[in-house]
């Protein structure tokens, strides 16, 4: 399913300068997400942006094949608290390097209620301060990255089903000439039904429509994909969130937040 990075340029820049393969995309995708139309992006799709050690490697791969970065949310998702990766978002895990024996060191902080929050769709939580649950996340990204663009995909995702198992197909075909996917589709694990019955079946249909493999680059490497700190954070943003879970309860944190949030 992956190509390697560098095959992963050539060929997105060979294919975007072909009128006829982005014709042909266009005619079966329908409308193409406006982030994609004036040229190749790198492309990293999740819920909601954070700026965790996936994010970073995202970046930086992002550079290295001298493409925009871009990564397009879905924030009317729901928030459910048996998918592992929201229950990150909302659990926060920062690593603070090795122990003496070697053990990983890492602190967790929650920062929203989950009983309350199930459910709910991600852009209307708030965290346990009071903050919008969305803006918190992409205040503390644009705080420690640069260079990637944040976009509300929900709009386009609604039309063209809502369903991972029916927009999955149309949002593949993007990556034969659109832009280059980062991402790991896990075969074993909580994803292992995830991949198999929605991103394979979408893959598989969009290389035999266009004859052409859609531009998958594994965003980090496959031996070591189900690693747990990937959706962790770096140890120097603990601090902030600490401070933010503190303002619970103060008079005066309602005036604080808005301007955080301004």
């Amino acid at each position: 399913m992956y190509i390697e990075l560098e095959e992963a340029r050539r060929a997105v820049q060979k294919r975007w300068r072909d009128l006829e393969i982005r014709r042909k995309v266009r005619e079966y995708v329908g409308e193409i997400p406006d982030f994609l139309r004036n040229g190749p992006r790198a492309v990293l799709a999740r819920q909601m942006a954070s700026p965790n050690f996936e994010f970073f490697r995202f970046a930086a791969a992002a550079e290295r094949v001298c493409l925009k970065a871009v990564c397009p949310e879905y924030t009317q998702d729901k928030f459910s608290t048996r998918n592992p990766d929201k229950r990150q978002l909302g659990k926060m895990t920062f690593l603070h390097g090795r122990g003496r024996k070697g053990g990983i060191k890492s602190t967790t902080h929650r920062i929203i209620d989950f009983n309350l929050c199930d459910g709910k769709q991600l852009a209307d939580i708030q965290t346990l301060w009071g903050e919008y649950f969305t803006d918190f996340h992409h205040r503390l990204l644009a705080a420690h990255v640069s260079g990637v663009e944040i976009i509300e995909n929900s709009p386009w995702l609604k039309k063209v089903g809502g369903e991972p198992a029916l927009f999955w197909p149309r949002l593949m075909a993007l990556f034969v000439c659109h832009g280059i996917l980062f991402d790991n589709f896990h075969a074993t694990g909580h994803e292992e039904a995830f991949t198999r019955d929605i991103i394979r079946p979408a893959f598989r249909e969009t290389e035999a429509r266009f004859g052409l493999k859609p531009l998958v680059v594994s965003l980090v490497p496959v031996a070591r994909e189900q690693d747990a700190h990937w959706s962790w954070y770096p140890d120097c943003f603990e601090r902030e969130v600490q401070h933010l879970i503190n303002l619970q309860g103060n008079p005066l944190s309602e005036r604080r937040i808005k301007r955080l949030s301004a």
